[in-house]
């Protein structure tokens, strides 16, 4: 079965979210930044004989799910169908026709390296409007400002910087953000700019900031392998989206 969380299973839902990976680490960085006070982020826990066996968080459409070897994966698939979603992240392809990419997990640090700290957030939209793509998709501006601000503020989100002067050319922040792992992602550096270490230094200087966590990439199948094994990450697995019919999404 699977219920909503409230006040009384919300300890039950913090209990799958203490897992060192990038779907605990998404959910747990959603209730630390917004609880469930907020209509746009909410929580379901799935049972299995009256054991709590996967998480399940919705933020604006966008679902992840913490699985364990339990998940009911039928009943799953069926509540994802009936709640509607725009995105579904998972560790297993739940649908058919689901997006696959790579996982790769910071094994080893490299030297200390220094990068301007939580940069201008219109500066730093500019620039990741600047870097669209096929596949690195940019969000609405209010959406990333009001959501990228208040993690920030909550501490479970950092975005970092390089200039060349006056102008930011390169940044990298963490999508996610929690007290055990963090989610790098947004990785971009003007084109005027790249192939000069700039998008390297963003990289490293978020993980020696929080050294003292796992923390984890997702990219694209073809896409970044050497760029992201140069700074000590290794391929931990593989991650599923499913995008819906009913949103227009942004991983």
């Amino acid at each position: 079965m699977i219920f909503f969380v409230d006040g009384g299973k919300l300890n039950d839902l913090l209990s799958l979210v203490h897992e060192e990976n990038i779907y605990a680490c998404k959910i747990a960085c959603l209730i630390e930044s917004y609880g469930s006070k907020y209509d746009f982020a909410e929580f379901w826990v799935q049972y299995v004989n009256e054991k709590p066996v996967t998480a399940i968080s919705k933020f604006y459409g966008d679902m992840t799910i913490c699985s364990t070897d339990k998940t009911d994966f039928d009943e799953l698939k069926e509540f994802l169908k009936v709640t509607g979603f725009s995105s579904v992240l998972c560790e297993r392809e739940i649908f058919k026709d689901s997006y696959s990419g790579i996982i790769m997990e910071k094994v080893f640090f490299n030297e200390d390296v220094q990068a301007e700290v939580n940069s201008d957030l219109n500066e730093v939209y500019n620039l990741l409007k600047s870097c669209k793509s096929d596949t690195f998709e940019v969000p609405e501006y209010e959406d990333f400002i009001l959501d990228m601000s208040h993690k920030i503020r909550h501490k479970t989100a950092l975005c970092v910087g390089v200039r060349e002067g006056e102008k930011l050319v390169s940044t990298a922040m963490t999508v996610a953000q929690s007290e055990t792992c963090a989610v790098i992602g947004a990785v971009a550096t003007d084109g005027n700019y790249r192939h000069s270490g700039y998008g390297s230094q963003c990289v490293n200087a978020i993980c020696r900031l929080l050294n003292d966590r796992k923390i984890f990439i997702m990219r694209d199948e073809r896409e970044n392998e050497n760029f992201y094994r140069s700074m000590g990450f290794e391929d931990k697995g593989k991650f599923y989206i499913k995008r819906g019919k009913k949103y227009d999404t942004v991983l």
